[in-house]
């Protein structure tokens, strides 16, 4: 372990980096957003709006926004500079699950109920609502190309057309549920987690490559490293896992927290790992080989 950050008042539920890498961004039940300097743990700041606590957040790929997603059924965009609010979008008939920015920053997705919403992130504008999920969904990630988004919820995985909003195809194979998706950066493979297990699929087909177990309760997220060789995973079990993306096997396995571990996320040098947990910790993993 390379650092312990302490400063939220509650369950850290969520962690992004800046895409140049200094910053860490977290998002708590303490119904804050907070930033921290990624060398030396110092709060950078903290942004407040949220009226409930939050489940996710994002950076947009040039680094001067953030969205949130929580429980109050809102997304919130922020200026990372000022530290202000600049909208809060609304539309979602129960809370945010998960929210991410489009590889051009134009768009936000989220999930929330047993939609998904993606909205223009220049004028807060509401652009597609994807409904099909039958349960809630609780996961989205983008295609590296940005015309497509995958969502997970209930047992299904699904893939929608991200420009014209058609449902266009789906996975079934997790027996509990799907709490976290993750796409490869050549856009070939689908990561799903839920209840101990990760699949990973061929994403054009749709068929299953390899399921990665080891952990021992539910995985909460899940993340393709930059150059796509391994993913991460945090699970309640108090763990950070480190697999080839490739074989399936296990590399790493990181203990320290003390309680389940909500969410992970790579630096963008894939070199560290942050996770955030339930300790309200956000602690930092050599990630190297």
């Amino acid at each position: 372990m390379l650092e312990i950050i302490r400063g939220h008042e509650g369950a850290v539920e969520s962690v992004a980096w800046s895409p140049d890498g200094r910053r860490i961004v977290s998002g708590s039940d303490d119904r804050t957003v907070r930033l921290w300097d990624a060398q030396t743990g110092a709060e950078a700041g903290c942004l407040r709006g949220h009226e409930s606590l939050i489940r996710s957040v994002s950076c947009a790929p040039d680094g001067l926004r953030i969205a949130s997603g929580g429980e109050d059924a809102t997304v919130r965009l922020w200026d990372v500079v000022t530290g202000a609010e600049e909208a809060c979008l609304r539309g979602h008939e129960g809370e945010v699950a998960a929210v991410a920015y489009s590889p051009d920053g134009r768009r936000v997705a989220s999930v929330g109920g047993r939609s998904v919403r993606i909205w223009n992130s220049d004028t807060g504008a509401e652009v597609l609502c994807l409904r099909g999920h039958r349960l809630g969904v609780y996961s989205v990630a983008w295609w590296p190309d940005g015309r497509q988004v995958v969502s997970g919820g209930g047992q299904t995985i699904r893939v929608w057309d991200a420009v014209g909003g058609a449902e266009l195809g789906y996975i079934l194979g997790h027996r509990v549920g799907v709490w976290a998706v993750a796409v490869a950066p050549d856009g070939h493979r689908v990561a799903s987690a839920g209840f101990q297990s990760i699949r990973i699929w061929r994403a054009e087909a749709g068929e299953q490559v390899h399921v990665l177990q080891g952990h021992t309760s539910l995985v909460e997220s899940l993340a393709y490293s930059p150059d796509g060789k391994r993913i991460v995973s945090a699970s309640a079990d108090e763990t950070v896992r480190i697999w080839d993306a490739k074989t399936g096997a296990e590399l790493k396995c990181f203990r320290g927290h003390d309680g389940g571990v909500m969410s992970a996320a790579w630096s963008p040098d894939g070199q560290r790992v942050a996770s955030g947990s339930d300790d309200r910790t956000i602690r930092l993993w050599d990630a190297q080989a």
